[in-house]
């Protein structure tokens, strides 16, 4: 009788290891089932010990061993990928299963094509090399085809990982000429019978491989992996919105540290935090890195005040003279326009005339959408126009009063994207215009089909949220940005360094016109965007960082309580308490309410440790400290938003 631990494969478990017998031994990587309230779920073995040599433990338990249900494979995991997520869990406090869970592709967890039961080929572990590369995408891909082609005279294999199945497709055309017979694509948008397939053909091929995926996928048993290229590096996508919230950028350096494989950080501008790992030496250069980016478009930002607006009345301009020249520039040459904004629907915000409240959701404090029901353009009384809650999906209909004062002046304001879209239509009635939004487009394909007619008709206009900026991959003659100021208003550290980001993506795309439209052109990064300068904008983004102490000068560790405004209130004062040492701030969410619950935030800043010597995260005390907390706190390290 043997008594194994293990690791549930499962996110939401509050234990890490938990305890069942078997009779006969099972050594610790192999994947089983065990029986957990009261379903079969797939575990890690990590500990196999004869039962009489755990009298004493087994005596002590304040519970029933339950039985080992049945073991699916001996050697499920690769060593190195358990050795990952054990570290991955570190960082983030969670449990090694739950990091296995987000990093492996559920649909194949128990699948019998899968898992590391390929016999490995013994190559000589090397030494992983951490590198950046910022350039604009022609260059970075253009390096990258010749990289990838040393990798394989070198006889090893390569990983490209990218955020998006769009992203995933683009690269597999720019990359696969040549290698097309050796390169194979991963994403979660594949069937079971797909990956299966895919998985089978990439582990018993005897030829070098390129794989294209998404980071799910990197546990693939290739052995002969030497180089990891993780592109788009700064996307928001590859930091998971639910428990246990990893950053699977963390995950795969370690993976990569494991297996002894380079890896390469690539976008077009890089995290400052990335920037500042290589500033302090943790980060070599694969190129040396661009810090000011060139372009062959002329650069505009239009001042929209000068326009006679009215914003706090609702009488604002969408398209400025100079963007409606441009667009007739466009029709006349048969070319193409991108327009840009922000918000989806039609007014992202309306308030009453008379006192000046918001009109919000009933169920959150969010600001209600305005939007045309069913995408109607028709104008009327209301009845054709609904308001919608991007937080949580309420709806209501407009024929309402103000909820403080009673009266009936509501105003919309701000530009959606339907709005933009109306006003332009109305502007130019003969032109084709295509949109992308969350609203119109639902599936992938969709946005292809979209893209597809947009990129064949001449003198076209496209518009659309950041959603957009994927499926762009050829340029366009004009890009404009209708208005990002309502961004900048978000009280959230890291939202200046996306607006930056976001502008300079849109900039790369326009080959001969770029313009932002703006309420206020002294914010110093629509200069430093147009001319590409990030440099500049990394200096001053590190000195504001370095004086508030966030990130990259220290770790920020974020609880949040979703439930009751009371029991919110108890739980953030008991943090207070538990890590009064570590200073934690205490503060309702940007937010406070979603779907009637409220949500409490606490902070902690946790000064960054020096190269080398001890201090900074993760620090085994604290981390002790928040994995005994109860399953109601959720908890981020080092979140994509503080609010």
């Amino acid at each position: 009788m043997y008594i194994i631990t293990v690791a549930p494969i499962k996110r939401g478990i509050p234990i890490d290891e938990l305890s069942y017998f078997t009779k006969d031994e099972v050594l610790p990587g192999a994947l089983v089932t065990v029986p957990m309230r009261g379903r079969l779920t797939p575990a890690l073995v990590i500990r196999c010990a004869p039962a009489h040599e755990m009298k004493a433990d087994i005596k002590r338990a304040q519970f029933a061993i339950k039985k080992l249900d049945s073991v699916h494979a001996k050697n499920f995991f690769r060593k190195e990928f358990i050795e990952a997520c054990e570290k991955t869990g570190r960082y983030f406090a969670a449990s090694t299963g739950a990091v296995i869970h987000s990093a492996f592709p559920s649909a194949l967890v128990l699948s019998k094509k899968a898992g590391a039961n390929v016999p490995a080929t013994e190559r000589p572990k090397r030494r992983s090399e951490r590198m950046i590369f910022q350039a604009d995408e022609h260059e970075r891909y253009t390096t990258y085809k010749s990289h990838i082609r040393e990798v394989f005279a070198r006889g090893a294999s390569c990983y490209f990982v990218l955020p998006s199945i769009q992203d995933i497709e683009h690269t597999y055309a720019s990359l696969e000429k040549g290698i097309k017979e050796y390169t194979f694509i991963l994403h979660g948008g594949l069937t079971k019978k797909e990956l299966e397939s895919r998985w089978e053909k990439i582990t018993t091929m005897t030829h070098p491989v390129l794989i294209i995926g998404t980071p799910l996928f990197l546990s693939i048993p290739r052995y002969d992996i030497e180089s990891i290229i993780l592109d788009r590096e700064s996307a928001g996508a590859y930091t998971l919105q639910s428990r246990p919230f990893l950053d699977l950028r963390v995950f795969a350096e370690e993976f990569a540290k494991a297996i002894g494989a380079d890896i390469i950080y690539g976008d077009l501008f890089l995290r400052t935090e990335t920037l500042y790992r290589k500033e302090r030496g943790e980060l070599e250069e694969f190129v040396r890195p661009k810090y000011r980016l060139p372009s062959t478009a002329a650069q505009h930002i239009v001042d929209m005040r000068t326009l006679g607006e009215q914003p706090a009345t609702g009488r604002i301009a969408i398209a400025s003279p100079e963007l409606v020249d441009l667009i007739e520039d466009v029709q006349k040459k048969g070319k193409h326009c991108f327009v840009m904004g922000v918000r989806r629907g039609f007014a992202p915000m309306t308030v009453c005339g008379d006192c000046a409240t918001v009109v919000s959701c009933e169920r959150c404090s969010a600001p209600m959408v305005l939007h045309k029901k069913n995408g109607s353009q028709k104008d009327g009384d209301g009845e054709h126009n609904i308001f919608l809650c991007h937080r949580c999906g309420y709806e209501r209909d407009t024929d309402r009063v103000c909820t403080h004062c009673g009266g009936w002046r509501l105003t919309p304001l701000g530009i959606g994207v339907a709005q933009a879209e109306e006003s332009i239509r109305n502007r130019f009635p003969d032109a084709h215009i295509f949109r992308i939004d969350k609203d119109v487009v639902k599936k992938h394909a969709d946005a292809l089909r979209i893209m597809r007619e947009f990129y064949q008709t001449p003198g076209s206009i496209l518009i659309g949220t950041e959603m957009a900026i994927p499926y762009l991959t050829e340029p366009v003659a004009t890009v404009a940005v209708l208005s990002v100021n309502s961004l900048l208003t978000i009280p959230d550290f890291r939202m200046g360094e996306r607006v930056f980001r976001l502008l300079l993506l849109l900039r790369e795309k326009a080959s001969e016109h770029f313009l932002i439209q703006t309420r206020d052109t002294d914010v110093p990064l629509f200069e430093l965007a147009t001319s590409g300068n990030i440099g500049e904008f990394l200096r001053t983004e590190l000195d504001a960082r370095n004086q508030l102490h966030y990130p990259p000068f220290s770790t920020l560790i974020k609880f949040t309580h979703e439930g009751k405004k009371g029991e919110g209130e108890v739980a953030m004062q008991e943090i207070e308490k538990i890590f009064g040492a570590y200073h934690p701030v205490t503060f309702p969410s940007f937010i406070a309410r979603v779907k009637g619950k409220f949500r409490m935030n606490a902070l902690l800043k946790i000064p960054r440790g020096l190269p080398g010597q001890a201090g900074g995260w993760p620090d085994e005390e604290l981390l002790g400290l928040i994995r005994a907390l109860p399953t109601e706190i959720e908890v981020r390290v080092n979140p994509e938003s503080v609010i």
